[in-house]
């Protein structure tokens, strides 16, 4: 093998370096890239370029390495292994930003809490889909490990819709190998009304059973509203808490009693929660959100209480704005914090900020916050901030934060999936932000961003925080009517 420098090469033939250059992309002069601006080709390749310019070899000074398969084979090789690769069919690429646009410059990749874990991260999931590798993408757990958080989309420099190629990776599962409860949840859902199936006679009765736990703690004349027609407020309710956490039901509940809300929960598809984002089953998503719809209309209720968890609020706005865009016109949508500030703002309910005196940090779920901002258009940054101060003055920021926060690592179904090892090496980052605030109570928005931090990082990390939902706060912080200086 000889190796030559295209500047050398060039003043012996006597041409420009750019027809040296153009030779070898074009393959008349086969020859294979080196470093330092050197390139390698075979004795009987440099002998016809000598022999055709009239050269004297012997007049050349060349370096000489030890022989190697010929160029020919190399690349025979090649285009054997890019035909093994494959053409992509499309069905992960349903634009040209999912994928096409990507310069592979690695910002995604060093954003993400979980590159490496598989071999994979962002930007490699990407080149498969570009590649062709399809198959080798689909039948991978890492796009089920992922949280799709969106900082990587964040990060990148060419705004590539990485979530969504994500989201699609995950459409294409087949169904029974969609790991941990996700698509068991949905199939229960579209079947019963709610992810865990519970009966409707069932959750009437809980319901009946707590309105007469709130009478006692404090809430006179307090009933649960199920199916009442023309109340202003539809909320939705997340099954796990009937089905094993019916307290944490009551956190709202107090808010309504304090605020004398009009509102009801529908006794039929009350499901808060939307796993068919997840899952990336868009029919499933749209036949959830639409059944949303039809309570909406059958209660005749004017205002929705989106679901007080960060995806069930994503999914659900998601849903409305993409298949009943219409119905939106005949009535309005609303936040857990658009809510709240405005019943303290308002003065509808009374705060007593001196309950909770320890240093108090927030928690950004990553559907209000970052995926919200890009989607919607707007992310919920400062109006929980607003609330928890309201509630609990001595305050301290995680870092980062607001758009740039990590996620938890239990987003994209991560805890309800197998995967408990990579969703605490993921949650590595919050629990850092936490210890470093040392801040004794962390607030969130999110059930499963309580719940990774409460029952998860709590222990693997040693974190010595608290944790509450923001409702939860303010439910502890009111004082009702005829009960001032009293706790709820």
């Amino acid at each position: 093998m000889i190796v030559i420098r295209i500047g050398q090469l060039a003043d012996q033939l006597g041409v420009h370096r750019n027809t040296i250059r153009n030779w070898i992309r074009s393959g008349r002069l086969p020859a294979r890239s080196m470093s330092g601006k050197r390139y390698l080709l075979t004795e009987a390749d440099f002998s016809k370029i000598c022999q055709e310019f009239g050269i004297d070899r012997s007049a050349l000074r060349l370096k000489h390495v030890p022989g190697a398969p010929l160029m020919s084979r190399e690349m025979g090789l090649m285009e054997e292994n890019v035909r093994r690769i494959g053409q992509p069919s499309g069905r992960l690429l349903g634009a040209p930003s999912w994928g096409e646009a990507c310069m592979t410059c690695g910002s995604c990749a060093s954003a993400c809490p979980i590159s490496g874990v598989d071999g994979l991260d962002p930007r490699k999931a990407v080149r498969m889909a570009v590649l062709g590798l399809e198959e080798e993408l689909l039948a991978s757990q890492w796009p089920w490990k992922c949280t799709m958080c969106g900082k990587c989309e964040r990060a990148c420099p060419m705004n590539v819709e990485i979530v969504a190629l994500i989201q699609r990776v995950r459409g294409l599962r087949d169904r029974d190998k969609v790991p941990g409860p996700l698509h068991k949840g949905v199939l229960m859902c579209l079947a019963k009304g709610n992810n865990l199936g519970i009966p409707k006679v069932d959750f009437v009765s809980l319901l009946d059973e707590m309105s007469r736990e709130m009478v006692d703690e404090g809430c006179e004349g307090f009933t649960s509203p199920v199916d009442r027609k023309g109340s202003r407020i539809m909320m939705l309710v997340n099954s796990k808490e009937p089905f094993a956490e019916p307290d944490d039901m009551k956190h709202w509940w107090k808010i309504f009693h304090a605020a004398g809300e009009s509102w009801t929960i529908p006794s039929e598809n009350w499901e808060g929660v939307n796993w068919a984002l997840f899952t990336g089953d868009d029919e499933s998503l749209k036949t959830i959100v639409g059944r949303i719809v039809e309570n909406m209309y059958r209660l005749e209720c004017k205002t929705l209480l989106l679901p007080e968890l960060g995806h069930s609020y994503y999914a659900t706005r998601y849903g409305l704005q993409t298949w009943f865009r219409e119905d939106l016109k005949n009535f309005t949508v609303t936040t857990v914090f658009d809510l709240l500030l405005s019943y303290i703002n308002e003065g509808r309910i009374k705060i007593d900020p001196s309950r909770h005196k320890m240093l108090t940090t927030y928690n950004d779920p990553c559907h209000y916050g970052r995926k919200s901002l890009k989607t919607f258009g707007q992310g919920y940054f400062e109006e929980p901030r607003a609330i928890i101060k309201k509630c609990a003055p001595n305050y301290v920021d995680l870092y980062p934060n607001r758009a740039d926060n990590y996620c938890c690592g239990a987003g994209g179904g991560g805890w309800a999936t197998p995967f408990k090892e990579e969703r605490v090496y993921f949650g590595r980052f919050k629990a850092n932000q936490i210890a470093t605030s040392r801040a004794g109570l962390v607030i969130t928005a999110c059930h499963n961003c309580r719940d990774q931090i409460t029952k998860s990082l709590r222990y693997e990390y040693d974190l010595k925080a608290d944790v509450k939902y923001i409702w939860e706060l303010v439910a502890d912080s009111l004082v009702l009517p005829g009960n001032r200086g009293k706790r709820t």
